[in-house]
């Protein structure tokens, strides 16, 4: 199976306005199918602040 790096898919999902923080973002990249050995990186504290940071800026919308 090929499917994107659990980071890399951590760092999209930061980026949509489901996610409003870290721990949205680990309940989804879940439903989405990733092991909870795959999760293990967002244990630590520089990336936990980094993706809640990211949750943080508002998603640009298209105008209609």
């Amino acid at each position: 199976m090929n499917r994107i790096h659990v980071v890399e898919r951590a760092y999209q999902l930061a980026r949509t306005p489901d996610c409003l923080n870290t721990g949205d973002v680990v309940k989804a990249l879940s439903a989405e199918g990733y092991s909870s050995a795959e999760m293990s990186h967002f244990q630590g504290s520089s990336i936990r602040a980094d993706l809640n940071r990211i949750c943080k800026i508002p998603v640009e919308t298209e105008a209609a």
